[in-house]
């Protein structure tokens, strides 16, 4: 299998984490526990996890500098979970979650930026039906979206979180890319737990208590919660993200759409109509239309 199919292959399992998170989070939700204690479980778990990984397994020197660049993805990271929050708590959730999918062609402008030449036809095209199977998949198309009456608060903080998904997927691919992917998947763990320290300085202790709390009384949920939600996805994406342009990344992170639909639907019973299983449909075809070449190559193999 060409090395290129690999990586991106990787990079799709690591946005699917993402869309299988949906139904552990709602679970949370059910079982009693808010959104700040489900998010400084993740954080904090997942930092005390892949220390102790690090520490058994991978005991390598590493710069301050490189440190202090993967605390700053790791605050970008914890950056697109604080302004998406924001946003959902301002929007329609199906516009929210769209606007945050503008990544999609963020991350295929930086790399013409990069590059300083147009994407090739086949790239085009695939954003633009990752972008189209959006509308459909997030539902936005049944709830309708009229940006004259939405609350600008709501759209700058939708937009921003769109901007640091792009940076956290463009930043994993450059910053200190020649250490083991799990060294910088732990430092950006503590670096997404430190900025929600410095957002609320009383957080350290509500971080604790939260944390203790959802891992006394359900402990699998926090573990699942963790691994899924944190641990496994940033290291995919710190392995896979550096071996491949950010245009291709940013089209493959979005299996996240089709993966959390599907999960909705399948463990937590939501509907599916017909435009959001039209979305996902188109959403998944832009993704193989991405990869076409490479798959071509590997059917040769």
């Amino acid at each position: 299998m060409p090395a290129k199919l690999t990586y991106s292959l990787v990079m799709f399992l690591a946005g699917s984490c993402y869309g299988i998170v949906v139904p552990l989070v709602r679970a949370a939700y059910g079982a009693g526990f808010s959104t700040v204690e489900v998010m400084a479980t993740q954080y904090l778990l997942a930092a005390l996890l892949l220390s102790s990984i690090v520490a058994l397994f991978s005991r390598r020197r590493i710069k301050l500098l490189d440190v202090v660049k993967l605390l700053g993805v790791g605050a970008v990271a914890a950056g697109v979970s604080f302004s998406y929050f924001q946003a959902l708590s301002l929007l329609p959730s199906a516009t929210a979650l769209t606007l945050l999918f503008q990544f999609v062609w963020m991350g295929m402008l930086v790399q013409a930026l990069r590059e300083r030449h147009l994407p090739r036809l086949g790239a085009f095209g695939a954003m633009l039906l990752v972008m189209v199977g959006a509308l459909g998949a997030t539902g936005v198309v049944e709830e309708g979206f009229s940006p004259a009456s939405l609350p600008p608060a709501g759209l700058f903080f939708g937009m921003l979180s769109a901007l640091f998904y792009t940076a956290f997927l463009v930043l994993s691919s450059k910053v200190a890319t020649t250490l083991p992917a799990v060294n910088r998947t732990m430092i950006t763990a503590v670096g997404s737990l430190l900025l929600t320290f410095l957002l609320d300085p009383g957080a350290l202790l509500a971080t604790g208590l939260s944390a203790q709390s959802m891992l006394v009384s359900s402990l699998p949920l926090s573990l699942a919660l963790g691994l899924i939600g944190i641990c496994l996805p940033v290291f995919l994406i710190a392995l896979s993200a550096p071996k491949l342009p950010s245009g291709l990344t940013t089209v493959m992170a979005s299996s996240e759409l089709p993966s959390g639909v599907l999960c909705a639907v399948l463990f937590c019973g939501d509907p599916l109509p017909l435009s959001v299983g039209m979305g996902i449909i188109i959403v998944i075809g832009g993704i193989v239309l991405s990869e076409w070449e490479s798959l071509r190559a590997a059917a040769r193999q």
